[in-house]
C-alpha cells in the first residue's frame, strides 16, 4: 500500500465511524502513526536501500515507541509537574509546549 493509498484509506475511515463517536483507542493512534512513518519513509527512498535504511524501517515497523500508558509511564516515568501531558512517542511536555507528531 502506497502513503498516498494508506492516507485516502484513513480519510475514508474516519468519514465512516463519524457518527459512532468512538475516535481511535491510543494504541490504535500509536499503530496508525507507525504505519504513517513507514509507507512514508517507503516513500522517500522505495528502494531497498543500505542495511541502516532497513533498520530504520524495522524500527518504525517492529515498534520503537510505547504504545500503551503503562509502557509509556515505564519508559518516561511520572509526570514530572501537574498540567503536564504524556506523549508515548515524545515523553513528557509542559501544557504550553506541543510535541511534534
Amino acid at each position: 500500500m502506497t502513503a498516498r493509498d494508506f492516507a485516502y484509506w484513513l480519510q475514508g475511515f474516519f468519514e465512516l465511524t463519524k457518527d459512532e463517536g468512538k475516535g481511535l483507542t491510543p494504541e490504535q493512534t500509536e499503530l496508525v502513526k507507525r504505519h504513517l512513518n513507514l509507507v512514508f519513509a517507503h516513500d522517500i527512498d522505495p528502494s531497498m536501500g543500505p542495511k541502516d535504511h532497513q533498520v530504520k524501517l524495522n524500527n518504525i515497523h517492529n515498534k520503537l515507541f510505547p504504545t500503551t500508558e503503562e509502557e509509556a509511564l515505564a519508559k518516561w516515568g511520572p509526570c514530572p509537574e501537574e498540567g503536564y501531558t504524556l506523549s508515548y512517542m515524545y515523553g513528557w511536555h509542559p501544557p504550553d509546549c506541543q510535541p511534534r507528531c
